[in-house]
Order: C-alpha cells, then structure tokens, then sequence
C-alpha cells in the first residue's frame, strides 16, 4: 500500500515546488560550498542535508541556533579569535564571549594558548563519542541504583486506594519527557499501536528513539504499528531514511488533522500546538477518549485504503 501510494501522490503533487527541507535556519547555508551553473545540483543538495542532520545533531546536544553556528564556524575556518568570529557571524562580542564560554564548558570548543588568545572546534566524532558515553554512563548509575530504589519504595507505606488504577490526564511538556512517555507508550504496546502525525511532528518522531525502538521491539513480539501522515517532501524524506519493515504507512488526504498515538495498553498521546511555541502532549488512559480516538484513526485509516 505504501508503495502505490507514494507512486500515486508523486505523480499529483510534479508540479509543486519541492519544500525545504525542515529544521535548517538559512544562516547556516553559509557553510555548505557555493555551486556554479556547471557543477551538479545533487553535490550541494547533498550538503545541505548533511548539514541539515548535523544541525539537529548539535541541536539534541542542548547547543542553542546560535552555538551550532559558532561550532560550526570554527569546525570550517580553525581556530580564530572571539572579535573575528563575532564579526563574520554578525553577533555582539559580548555575545561571542558568552557563547565561547559556553561551549568551552560544554567541551565542544578549546582556547588555542597563543597571542592573542584563539578558539577552535574541537572535532565532532569526539563530541559524539563524548556525548554516548556520558549517556551511556547515566543509564548504567540509573540501572545501578533501580533494585535498591524499588526495594525502598516498596517499603513506604501505601493505602488500598494506590493499588487501584485510575483514569487520569496528565499534561506532558517539552519534547524529551514527551519522547520519554511515547517510547514507554510503545513498550506496553502488546498488539497494536495506531498514530496519525503531521509533518512537523514525524520528523519529531525520526529524531527520537521511537523508530529504533520499535525497531527492537519487533524483534521481541509482533505488534501491528500503523502512522498516518501527510504527504510532503518532509514525510517521504522520512520514509525513505526508515526501515519500514515493522510499521505500516499511509498519507492522509485531510489538513489540519490532529496528531495522537494510541496503544492497545488502554493509553493514548495526544500531541498539541501552541501559540507560545512550545511543545505540549496529553496524556490519558480515560477508556472513553481512548476508545474514541482509536475509532476515528480507524475510520480515517479504511478511508485511506479506499483512495489509495
């Protein structure tokens, strides 16, 4: 189904103008090579999505816009001093300063001891083995320390009441706790998890362990996933970096369709837009939404088979 549909929609949508890629500030075009009108487009399409990926690489680092532009100035140019940098990336010195203070403590930039006193990026292989070791190295204290909290958690006095599970609706902000919650959305999945996202929040999705972790979680026991999403550049970039081997996909026809995932578990995530920008999720096991939510994905699901 994924196939003809992708084939069907690429022949709707040749004449519209391919989107930009996503999560790229334009600034930082500035760092991919210039192309003449005789070298090949591809090169320097290439570039912008490796630069694209690096971006959000830098960006899941806590790296703010203006940091990744820093790195990644010094990653090309050497080591410069703060005055230069600030002035080729159009920033207030006493803006560089701060910046460069922070990535030093963060290990992602050095001071060269020379007059006068220079910047460099340190290279970014080492960054990303830094980062997985310090990842790896909190995810061993926590698994450390698991039994021995639970032991004393189970010591705490606790009324009937606690025992009983209740319907509840709890307010997730942010991206990562958010990602936390969907990652354990889909390991108490037993047969079936169902999910209806936009662009913005697929691309989400590939940037957190959602896919590798349903990637492992096939190979523990067959769960039937299926995603809804639009059709755009954005999905089928998406679709065509994934192994979608353990998960169905299917584009929607409709705009506007709010994004939520539900698990056979009783539970549901339903993502939400907001005016301030910042992200924001539902969280629910009341059987009433659960079961209502599920009905409308599978009603929007056979309206897919039926024009695909």
């Amino acid at each position: 189904m994924q196939a003809v549909q992708l084939r069907k929609l690429h022949k709707e949508n040749k004449a519209i103008q391919k989107e930009p890629l996503p999560e790229l500030d334009p600034d930082l075009l500035k760092f991919t090579k210039p192309t003449m009108r005789t070298e090949p487009q591809a090169e320097h399409e290439e570039q912008i999505k490796a630069l694209r990926d690096i971006n959000i690489a830098l960006t899941r680092f806590r790296l703010s816009r203006n940091e990744v532009k820093v790195y990644l100035y010094l990653a090309q140019y050497g080591a410069q001093k703060a005055q230069k940098i600030a002035e080729s990336l159009r920033v207030h010195r006493t803006e560089a300063y701060k910046i460069l203070r922070t990535l030093e403590n963060m290990g992602v930039i050095y001071r060269v001891l020379e007059r006068p006193m220079k910047f460099t990026a340190v290279p970014f292989e080492k960054i990303l083995d830094t980062e997985i070791e310090e990842r790896r190295q909190r995810i061993y204290q926590i698994e450390r320390k698991k039994e021995d909290l639970l032991h004393s958690w189970r010591i705490l006095p606790k009324s009937d009441e606690s025992d009983s599970e209740k319907e509840t609706l709890q307010v997730l902000e942010g991206k990562k706790q958010t990602s936390a919650r969907v990652s354990e959305l889909l390991r108490q999945s037993e047969r079936r998890l169902v999910a209806v996202v936009s662009d913005r929040n697929l691309i989400w999705l590939y940037n957190s362990p959602f896919f590798e972790d349903l990637e492992e979680l096939s190979k523990l026991r067959e769960v039937d996933v299926k995603v809804l999403t639009q059709y755009s550049p954005t999905s089928t970039f998406v679709l065509e970096q994934l192994d979608t081997g353990c998960c169905d996909f299917a584009f929607l026809h409709l705009r506007e369709q709010p994004s939520f995932i539900v698990s056979d578990a009783g539970s549901m995530i339903l993502l939400m837009d907001s005016e301030d920008g910042k992200f924001y999720a539902m969280e629910t096991n009341y059987g009433s939404i659960v079961k209502s939510y599920g009905n409308l994905f599978d009603l929007l699901w056979k309206n897919q088979d039926r024009k695909s």
